[in-house]
């Protein structure tokens, strides 16, 4: 059972990672090392939202910021992040007890297990009747 804090810990480096954009920024960090400009311009995006997207990373510690004369170049932080050992994985971040696969290929693996999906039924709810002796609403 993991504690609560550790929970804690674990859900804001979850959080700092779960959007599309700061994804893209993943993937494009398990290249090497970037300058903000060269993010932006790989990710699509303009740089003042870059900034935003790697501030968030960067505080929550999944990336590492060294200053190189005017410009601030980012990584993955190696606590976090470990390079793939085959050539379908990229690399691996380990955060907490989880670990997000950072697969080569668009479509990951068949998964491993038979999980079917459970579908309910959606009941259908009776309108409510007012009944003769209850005061209507003012």
């Amino acid at each position: 059972m993991t504690e609560y804090f550790v929970a804690c810990e674990v859900a804001e480096l979850l959080a700092a990672v779960s959007e599309p954009t700061r994804l893209k920024v993943l993937f494009q960090l398990t290249k090497g090392p970037m300058c903000v400009g060269a993010l932006a311009d790989a990710v699509d995006i303009r740089m003042v939202n870059m900034s935003h997207h790697l501030g968030v990373m960067r505080l929550s510690g999944v990336l590492k910021g060294e200053r190189d004369g005017r410009n601030m170049i980012y990584s993955l932080n190696p606590k976090y992040y470990a390079p793939g050992t085959t050539p379908d994985v990229i690399g691996t971040l380990t955060l907490g007890q989880f670990r997000i696969v950072l697969w080569a290929n668009a479509a990951p693996p068949p998964a491993t297990g038979s999980h079917k999906r459970r579908k309910y039924a959606k009941r259908k709810r009776k309108p409510r009747s007012r009944t003769a002796d209850a005061a209507p609403p003012a």
